[in-house]
């Protein structure tokens, strides 16, 4: 896959600017091209689904519309365009794409251009590579009725909710008036006041159920608004999508459950944004990201089919989340034109290993000869994590289960998954396995030696409790031992006394194909959104904001992009941060669309950052410290929400906690601020055999993603560059 530069990764997100006039009503300002010049709206040319298309034909001047013509594999479509506010382009909904390769032509004069389409089902799959078998339908319990075949297909169907003045919403129970008395009205973005009347669609797409929630008129909803008849969106739509992604990890085979109370969400409506989603955009559904951004272009473009091309597209959502912005953004750019994570991690895979690690410190800890040694204030020291304040636990025992789910094969199943269905060595050794590797296996692939998706997971050379070791936590006896017996796990997940070594493959796999979140491309607007849950044990600790601004550092020479706002969990006037971060990206994309010079994206990205937008902390009172977020140096926010560690931290590792699997060096003194006896110092290399790891050079297998837009398909014949030629 080639690599494009970064000022060309966005037309496929601001592609609605060109539009405008057709679905909005507003002037493009676009000057028409030299020769016709034909252009797919609703997603790249050759990933259409559903058998239709958005199209944009942009003529010459000198050529008028009327003496252009279109036809699609030989038949006449020119009827189904009209043009639009510029009087230079047609844009029309071609229908009737058959699956595999299609041919759009568009001719005027002495001009021909032609451009290739592939179509796909609407159920997928187009670039995530096969489906996993087996699989669950749930489009009964999401009120869409048993699905149609194997597929999930479903009808779609649209319901009516309004906003209570009580600030509930409520059925709609006739789209006719009089309407309730408590029907409440909203304004929008752009100060429109409207009735408070929303429309959800609902249906399957990608084996995925979608729901799409706009404030609509339920006497002349919208319909067909590509046709000369149809009805577009009204001022109620301020033209903009927001695209929540949900948390968790789970093992998938399944396509996931929600009804359609679950787009209603008053932050982005009540603003005038639409809302739209699907149960594979939540991680607890399944945790593949590929499919995630599948799903995302599929959704999207249904809407854009649906409704119109927004002017662009503001991703939100926390924990696994945020995982998905930060992947999306990065590997398959254009989708998400600003992405708000929330109590964020740049990825999963990188935080996989301090998880893992959690379930091992638990397991020896729990199982040492004098357990009452190892009090959570002990194993603070070793883990990097607070201790609780009934001095019980750390936050490692928060992530034992995501320790053994994600490495495990046998944990995280929904019950909808039959229990015959899943993995067992002896009695089903061919069933679903719910390892995080095993559920992309697409990315990962098949470790010859085991059968089963190549793992990620290696613990060699780690020092568990350096940081405690010398800063006279625990003493050189507990050190040894803890790292003689800490051991690690076998393909299963079960407990073995050698450290686990990750498939070499599946790890350079990791870094290749994006899974691990490095910054690259990911340039686009960040308002980071987080509430501190440090101080009850929760999952979600501070530092993980910080590994992400060190890798944007490292990767882009900046973190300028970003925005980090910090809240506490309870308080008073704590702000709205979610309706704060709408606002903010939306005079934030607003400028960027005013900006029409050519300097680089990420550069304008940077230049047109509205000045109001800072990093901030507001404390449980409300007041608000303004300061550039850091981890040393002077700061008002650091007392007031405390920045702990992790596993890997504490055993030497860079803040940006990217390195999978560690180069070793040599065992070297000088690293530790205590003395080993001699017999000490022989132990230290029997546990050591091959050396400890060197944090700092690169991990192993650590190097650049192989490009955009990855295809997972095997066999895939039409490439980037098969779009047609142009004939004169």
């Amino acid at each position: 896959m080639t690599r494009l530069p970064s000022q060309h990764l966005r037309c496929f997100g601001f592609v609605g600017i060109l539009v405008s006039a057709a679905v909005l009503g507003t002037t493009s300002y676009a000057d028409p091209p030299n020769r016709l010049s034909i252009t797919t709206l609703s997603s790249k040319a050759r990933y259409v689904s559903s058998g239709d298309v958005v199209v944009r034909v942009d003529i010459p001047r000198r050529i008028s519309t009327a003496d252009v013509h279109v036809s699609l594999n030989g038949e006449d479509v020119t009827g189904v365009f009209l043009p639009d506010g510029t009087r230079h382009a047609l844009v029309g909904l071609v229908t009737g794409l058959r699956d595999g390769r299609n041919m759009l032509t568009a001719s005027a004069r002495h001009q021909r251009v032609r451009l290739a389409l592939r179509n796909f089902p609407s159920y997928g799959p187009i670039f995530a590579g096969p489906h996993q078998t087996p699989w669950i339908c749930e489009t009964e319990a999401s009120g869409l009725g048993p699905s149609l075949d194997e597929h999930c297909t479903a009808s779609t169907i649209y319901e009516w909710f309004y906003r209570s003045t009580d600030g509930t919403f409520r059925t709609l129970p006739d789209p006719h008036p009089p309407y309730p008395d408590d029907l409440a009205q909203t304004t929008t973005i752009d100060g429109v006041t409207v009735n408070y009347i929303v429309r959800v669609e609902s249906g399957t797409i990608d084996q995925s159920i979608y729901r799409i929630a706009i404030i609509d008129d339920p006497v002349n909803p919208i319909h067909d608004p590509w046709s000369r008849d149809g009805t577009r969106p009204g001022p109620g739509w301020n033209g903009k999508l927001s695209f929540p992604y949900g948390g968790g990890c789970g093992p998938a085979y399944r396509s996931g459950r929600n009804d359609a109370t679950s787009a209603l969400s008053d932050d982005p409506l009540s603003l005038g944004f639409a809302v739209a989603f699907g149960t594979r955009n939540t991680l607890g559904t399944g945790c593949d990201f590929v499919v995630s951004a599948e799903t995302t272009m599929m959704v999207k473009e249904r809407f854009i089919k649906q409704y119109g091309v927004p002017k662009f597209t503001i991703g939100s959502g926390g924990s696994g989340g945020s995982m998905q912005q930060h992947f999306i953004a990065q590997n398959y750019p254009g989708l998400l034109d600003a992405v708000t994570p929330g109590v964020s991690y740049a990825d999963l895979v990188s935080i996989l290993p301090d998880v893992t690690d959690c379930g091992l410190l638990n397991h020896y800890f729990d199982n040492a000869p004098d357990p009452s040694r190892w009090p959570a204030s002990r194993r603070s020291k070793v883990d990097g994590y607070p201790a609780s304040a009934d001095g019980m636990n750390t936050t490692c025992r928060s992530w034992d289960g995501f320790a053994h789910t994600w490495v495990s094969p046998f944990n995280g199943f929904d019950p909808v998954v039959p229990v015959e269905d899943r993995y067992d060595p002896i009695t089903n050794p061919t069933g679903a396995r719910g390892t995080f590797t095993d559920g992309m296996v697409n990315v990962f692939g098949i470790d010859p030696a085991t059968g089963f998706a190549r793992t990620v997971y290696d613990n060699v050379g780690v020092q568990y409790g350096l940081k405690a070791l010398n800063d006279g936590d625990i003493t050189t006896t507990e050190f040894l031992d803890l790292n003689e017996h800490i051991g690690g796990l076998d393909v299963d997940g079960n407990y073995i006394s050698a450290r686990s070594e990750g498939n070499l493959e599946g790890i350079a796999l990791a870094y290749r194909k994006g899974v691990v979140d490095s910054g690259e491309n990911l340039t686009v607007p960040i308002l980071d959104t987080r509430s501190y849950r440090d101080n009850i044990i929760d999952i979600h600790t501070r530092i993980r904001t910080f590994a992400k601004l060190d890798r944007l550092r490292r990767e882009n020479r900046t973190s300028e992009n970003e925005v980090n706002w910090l809240v506490a969990l309870v308080g008073t006037d704590i702000p709205n941060l979610a309706s704060m971060a709408l606002i903010g990206h939306n005079e934030w994309l607003e400028n960027i669309l005013a900006d029409t010079s050519h300097i680089r994206y990420a550069l304008k990205v940077i230049r047109n950052k509205p000045a109001w937008l800072r990093d901030t902390c507001w404390d449980p009172n409300g007041v608000a410290h303004v300061e550039q977020f850091t981890i040393d140096g002077p700061s008002e926010c650091n007392p007031i929400y405390p920045i702990n560690s992790t596993v890997r931290l504490r055993a030497g590792s860079p803040i940006a906690g990217d390195i999978l699997k560690c180069q070793l060096k040599p065992i070297d003194y000088r690293d530790y601020d205590v003395i080993f006896t001699q017999q000490e110092r022989a132990r230290l290399h029997t546990i050591f055999p091959n050396g400890v790891c060197d944090w700092s050079r690169p991990g192993v297998g650590q190097q650049p993603i192989d490009g955009v837009w990855l295809d997972y398909t095997p066999g895939r014949g039409l490439d980037e560059t098969d779009d047609g030629d142009d004939d004169s």
